[in-house]
């Protein structure tokens, strides 16, 4: 713990300890109507009651927004960075760390996971949920590992998707526009008080980013369908059963990415020109499918019981065919990369110099020493025996084979949670989840990996008066191949009013490493081999994951304030906060660079503002602020982190049916480039009769910065984006 509290803590103290000097319209303990948080602690609250900050983005916002793609509704989030890697791979991490990987958010829809326990995170481009269903998003900033288990170690997302009975009748919407957008959406509603039900059926592509940093044409695209079912049966009258299906089909177009042993700059040998010539795509088709069941009992007002149980699939499949060097099959490099994958690297950039200078002894040695490695005599004498092998096949024909990534991962989860108000002064929550995964992989893990995880949860929430409220929680889990561990959270509330309380909330948290990090057995099969390599083979290549990772843990401390000032429509949160994470994996993990450990760390502390203002009937104004700092150990956690970034949001409702939304988003730093946007969007609505309504809508986004988009060769031809939209209910 810190001992002396950085300034923010001390500031943000003393003003919120004199706002009731500024609130004498909100000052008074009466119960008042408020809004209700279900994501925090599994339990129903109040924004102010909650033991941490919440974004809630609802329907409003949503539509406002326009856009097309969950992970850009998440930029008004404070302290949310979204990072694309290609147009059809986006990462989102909050507060940053490696630009490339997203590991550490839990991303629920409707309290399921879609987090992928294989290898680590989630693929929204293929989830099967269309932003049309989306009733509301919330956003735990924060540690949550207390509610929701490992994985939730900086937040949760939770995605809630609308009621049947909310959405009666026909929806079709269909938006056009620049970047070869193309978007279709159909649902239909029906049923009674008794069974209500929603089928929704959905397409969506485009075509990624226009061009590299050498001005080629980028092949990033995406096309995609999904469909949902949902269906809400009201067994009897304290009773319900909520059903759904979801599956959706993705195909993310992918450049050729198989990583040569050799590669000479100038190119010049019969056998550099054949390897370069060969440059296949290799797009990854996706699919995912899924089921889930709620059943909620109210056994009577203050006693609740619900059990939930999900099963999904999910497959990647992406196979192409490879050419390379048959030194790539040589046994002396395949020893020489078991003893040293530095080493083995190294022989490969020094053959691809050109005037150099130093013998290939030197070479090596010199890299591996900056390493604290030490270049052995076998490796010596390997190494120059790659090195004959590889002038032997400069003149001939490449060696050429098919190999594939594919990965399927299954999981299995139930889920029994019990929430009771013993008194009115205390509340308890409590339950247990059961979970089985399965991932198989010929390439990744050698054929099938199981996993199974145990997990038992609580918060206890006790109130001895009406200006305290107290809470402790936490979770125990039992990880069959990492080990258990116990992550607890208390937080205290101190009430100025009803709607304005002073929290300050201590929490640990866990991150396990997934089965990738930790039990990769990683090598490509040959198959369909043809040049100049006698069979049978096998590629030098090898990555084999430690087994013995341990997890992240991470330590917060949160000072915040949360009111709502209810006549003037405003409603305000601050986290001021102190994070640090310690036996962080931030190693590369590629098949020749595959060093996972615990040996990284990172400390962020900051201050976060939301603010939303409901300025009037027609206007409501939203603003968000994050102001990070960092230190963090490893350079791949350093890039992504912005030290400003925020939003600002401001919606207008004109007469005749006229909706205007402009909203701006920036960023400081991401992946150390600026990013500044302008959204607008206009939307006129038609009663056309009785029950039948239309809307066009008109979206605009103009980039205010003249970067690429996290990466070089993320650009666009233009800095402006339009699409048209067209909806019809009926």
């Amino acid at each position: 713990m810190f001992m002396h509290p950085p300034r923010p803590f001390v500031l943000l103290t003393a003003l919120l300890i004199g706002l009731p000097t500024l609130m004498a319209e909100a000052a008074d303990l009466d119960d008042l109507q408020l809004p209700t948080i279900l994501s925090a602690t599994r339990l129903k609250q109040a924004p102010a009651e909650i033991p941490g900050s919440m974004t809630v983005i609802d329907r409003e916002l949503i539509r406002a927004s326009g856009a097309r793609n969950i992970p850009e509704l998440l930029r008004q989030v404070p302290g949310m960075h979204i990072g694309y890697r290609r147009g059809n791979q986006i990462n989102v991490n909050y507060h940053g760390t490696n630009v490339t990987e997203a590991r550490r958010l839990q991303v629920l829809v409707d309290g399921r996971s879609v987090y992928r326990s294989g290898l680590a995170t989630v693929d929204w481009a293929e989830l099967a949920l269309s932003i049309e269903d989306i009733d509301r998003i919330e956003v735990f900033r924060g540690p949550n590992t207390a509610a929701y288990g490992a994985n939730a170690l900086m937040g949760v997302i939770n995605i809630i998707t609308r009621l049947p009975m909310e959405t009666q009748g026909t929806r079709l919407h269909y938006t056009q526009g620049s970047r070869g957008v193309r978007d279709g959406y159909a649902s239909h509603s029906g049923g009674d008080l008794l069974h209500s039900w929603r089928l929704s059926l959905a397409g969506q592509q485009d075509d990624g980013f226009d061009h590299d940093e050498d001005g080629n044409d980028y092949r990033d695209g995406l096309r995609a369908s999904r469909m949902n079912m949902r269906h809400l049966w009201q067994l009897t009258p304290n009773q319900t059963l909520d059903w759904q299906f979801s599956a959706s089909e993705a195909s993310r177009q992918s450049y050729y990415e198989y990583s040569t042993f050799l590669d000479h700059e100038d190119g010049s040998a019969p056998l550099d020109r054949a390897i370069n010539r060969h440059q296949p795509d290799a797009d990854i088709r996706g699919r995912d499918f899924a089921t889930q069941g709620l059943w909620s009992l109210d056994l009577n007002p203050d006693h609740q019981l619900q059990i939930q149980a999900h099963a999904q699939h999910l497959e990647r499949l992406r196979d192409w065919r490879v050419c390379d060097s048959p030194v790539v099959f040589s046994d002396h490099l395949r020893q020489l990369n078991s003893l040293s994958q530095l080493a083995a690297r190294k022989v490969s950039s020094y053959l691809e110099k050109t005037g150099r200078t130093e013998t290939l002894d030197q070479y090596i040695d010199r890299y591996l020493s900056s390493a604290g490695e030490t270049y052995t005599g076998q490796m010596q004498q390997l190494a120059n025996q790659v090195l004959a092998e590889t002038a032997q096949y400069s003149n001939g024909q490449p060696a050429c084979w098919d190999i594939n990534e594919n990965i399927r991962e299954t999981r299995y989860q139930v889920e029994i949670q019990d929430s009771l108000r013993l008194s009115p002064q205390l509340r308890l929550l409590s339950g247990a989840s059961y979970r089985y995964d399965r991932v198989d992989s010929e390439t990744y893990f050698a054929g099938t990996l199981d996993n199974a995880v145990a997990q038992l949860f609580g918060n206890l929430e006790y109130r001895p008066h009406p200006r305290w409220l107290f809470q402790a929680g936490g979770m125990y889990e039992d990880d069959h191949l990492i080990g258990d561990s116990f992550s607890p959270r208390l937080a205290t509330h101190f009430f100025l009013a009803s709607q304005h309380s002073l929290r300050f909330v201590y929490a640990e948290a866990v991150r396990s490493p997934d089965m990738y990090e930790n039990n990769v057995d990683w090598r490509y099969r040959v198959r369909n081999l043809s040049g100049p390599v006698n069979s049978p083979v096998s590629l030098y290549s090898h990555a084999q994951g430690p087994g013995d990772l341990e997890q992240e843990r991470m330590r917060s401390r949160e000072i915040g304030y949360n009111g709502n000032f209810h006549q003037l429509g405003l409603r305000l949160d601050v986290r001021v906060f102190h994070e640090r994470i310690t036996g962080m994996n931030s190693e590369p993990l590629k098949i020749d660079n595959f060093l996972p450990n615990n040996a990284s760390q990172i400390r962020f502390k900051g201050v976060e503002t939301e603010l939303d203002w409901q300025a009037g009937r027609a206007d409501r104004i939203r603003l968000t602020h994050a102001r990070i700092d960092f230190d963090a150990t490893s350079k791949y956690d350093q890039r992504l982190t912005a030290h400003h970034s925020g939003s600002v949001t401001w919606l207008h409702q004109w007469p005749g049916n006229i909706d205007t939304s402009l909203m701006y988003y920036g960023a400081d730093q991401l992946n150390e480039r600026r990013f500044e946007r302008i959204d607008s969007r206009i939307e006129k609505r038609l009663n056309l009769q009785r029950g039948t309504s239309l809307s066009l809508a008109l979206a605009w986004q103009y980039r205010l910065d003249d970067e690429a988009l996290t990466w070089d060769e993320n650009l666009y031809d233009s800095p402006s984006h339009l699409y048209l939209s067209a909806g019809l209910n009926f």
